[in-house]
């Protein structure tokens, strides 16, 4: 493309963008800031209708996805099950969509390509693999909620395929970027030594797709159900990602008991006979939200330097997780809540195996925007060199979406009760909540619990 052409359309993107605000995309507005909105709508402090009809309004935008995400589980939060049905499924739509790559290639060349005159924000949101994961895991929800456990379960069996797929998929995209950047002379290496901290919190979980919160949901479910087999498959996959769990050893051994394996030596928390049993899910907190982070490599053609912008997460200021202690009106108290995974450890795992990918084109896109920047110097006078220059100022962004409204980590407790009408006492930080609930023996009962700011809100999913 001609430098004038170049020159012409970073131009019109600029000043159609500092006009518009950019209300459709985060291309010149941090996600981030967008999502407030989002969170607070959940924790009730925002009107839940005015956000959900906010984001309906996106619900065609490039970024389509992403919104969905959020609105799905606003109105989910919101014991709106219908809309947030819908919302999900326009997502899964989406995901499956994108499994046609063929298309994707095709409808994405003129993102990628205006991408390269302004940042990753410009290519329309995919999505990350344990987003799609948690995506099937709360639609489930969504079924169960309408009473459908067909259609419950079958969201369940998605997880699995999804994550399955996922692992045959990611290994060979990773392959792939790094083979690109080596063709570029890109030292991925020597850009990740840029990104201090972040190890420790990935080597959390085993990889950025599988969430042992959700298969610990899904091999309850199937427990309850009494598909035992699948159910052990989940409880195995939680333990093996969680080995030091004693939640998921007594899961484990107790249903493998069922199954008449002869285990020793570990209490499987098995229901009397005139008890029902209560699985409590606690999602406790938000997500962390990725910053940006700038620094610099030379510029070999001129002798100067180039500043590009990449996302990271800052563990120094990793939110702290608060457990949920459970009692019940005839004062037997129950313990708290056992942590099960921490999205954000599943966040950050997914930006190191994106980074190699992210690396190659910002230090790319850098490079055709310094020479953007020279060349219309040089042909078209300082003017448009300052410009240019400005342009890539204001434009150098890193690409800081995510889903933002999921939680900060995923827990669980299970406890048996007699049968009859039982009242618990859920304790988190600066709060508490009374849930009275009806308990059958030989039953199962699942109650979700997230705690936001200093809110309880709990559901019930009888089955």
């Amino acid at each position: 493309m001609p430098l004038q052409c170049l020159f012409k359309r970073a131009c019109i993107l600029f000043v159609v963008s500092l006009s518009s605000g950019c209300a459709v995309t985060s291309v010149f507005n941090p996600y981030p800031s967008q999502a407030q909105e989002y969170r607070a709508a959940i924790s009730g402090s925002a009107n839940t209708e005015t956000v959900l009809k906010s984001l309906d309004s996106d619900r065609t935008s490039a970024d389509a996805m992403l919104y969905m995400m959020e609105r799905g589980r606003v109105a989910q939060v919101a014991g709106k099950f219908e809309q947030s049905q819908a919302d999900y499924q326009q997502v899964i739509d989406a995901f499956e969509a994108q499994d046609l790559a063929a298309t994707i290639q095709v409808s994405n060349a003129g993102a990628q390509s205006a991408s390269l005159l302004t940042n990753d924000n410009a290519i329309p949101y995919k999505g990350a693999g344990y987003e799609r994961i948690f995506v099937h895991h709360q639609q489930a929800l969504n079924y169960w909620a309408k009473g459908d456990l067909e259609g419950a379960a079958v969201e369940f069996r998605k997880v699995a395929l999804e994550q399955r797929v996922l692992e045959q998929r990611h290994e060979s995209e990773i392959a792939e970027a790094q083979e690109k950047a080596r063709e570029n002379a890109i030292d991925i290496d020597e850009v990740t030594r840029q990104f201090p901290g972040l190890d420790e919190v990935a080597g959390q979980v085993k990889s950025s797709f599988q969430n042992p919160y959700t298969y610990y949901h899904s091999a309850a479910f199937w427990e309850a159900t009494g598909e035992l087999n699948d159910a052990l498959v989940d409880y195995k996959k939680a333990l093996e990602i969680n080995p030091g769990s004693e939640l998921l050893i007594s899961d484990v051994a107790r249903v493998s008991r069922k199954q008449g394996t002869k285990v020793e030596g570990i209490d499987g928390n098995a229901p009397n006979k005139d008890e029902g049993t209560v699985v409590l899910l606690y999602e406790d907190g938000f997500i962390p939200e990725k910053i940006e982070t700038r620094f610099s490599f030379p510029n070999f053609s001129d002798g100067g330097l180039i500043t590009v912008a990449f996302p990271y997460y800052d563990p120094s200021k990793w939110p702290k997780s608060a457990t949920l202690s459970v009692s019940d009106d005839l004062f037997n108290d129950f313990g708290e809540t056992d942590q099960l995974v921490q999205f954000g450890a599943l966040a950050v795992k997914d930006l190191k195996e994106r980074m190699p990918a992210l690396i190659t084109r910002q230090v790319l896109r850098g490079i055709a925007k310094n020479e953007l920047q020279a060349q219309s110097g040089q042909q078209m006078g300082s003017a448009a060199q300052f410009i240019a220059n400005v342009y890539n100022i204001v434009s150098e962004s890193a690409d800081r979406r995510s889903w933002l409204t999921i939680p900060n980590t995923g827990q669980a407790l299970r406890i048996n009760l007699k049968e009859g009408s039982r009242e618990l006492t859920l304790r988190a930080p600066n709060t508490m909540e009374k849930l009275a609930l009806e308990v059958k023996a030989g039953r199962t009962v699942f109650v979700r619990v997230l705690h936001v700011d200093s809110r309880l809100i709990t559901q019930v999913f009888p089955l």
